[in-house]
């Protein structure tokens, strides 16, 4: 299978989800703006939180893909892509678009 396969493959799964993960992300950059003018230990006291709750949130997708959608991994093991690939590249990424979410939400000011 291709690079353009795998690529699409991983996009579609991620799109399972994407919606209430980037709610998420964007709820912890609004947190960060919220919060951004304060003193720089408040400032990681919410990164540290904010990390936490994006953290269990993931491992909530996770486990609960894995429980309601497992039959929808049948599909992409028989496209030819391995749900631990699916799981490595879009976890990463959806922690991305949270770092991402707090540099917006620090520097918006």
């Amino acid at each position: 299978m291709g690079a353009g396969c795998t690529l699409r493959a991983c996009i579609s799964f991620y799109r399972m989800y994407m919606a209430p993960a980037f709610a998420v992300s964007c709820s912890c950059g609004g947190i960060m703006y919220a919060y951004s003018m304060k003193a720089p230990a408040v400032i990681g006291v919410i990164i540290v939180a904010t990390f936490w709750f994006k953290v269990a949130t993931m491992a909530f997708f996770y486990f609960a893909m894995k429980r309601k959608a497992w039959k929808i991994f049948y599909y992409y093991k028989n496209v030819g892509v391995s749900v631990r690939w699916l799981w490595g590249t879009t976890l990463p990424f959806d922690f991305l678009t949270y770092v991402a979410a707090l540099f917006v939400g620090y520097y918006i000011r």
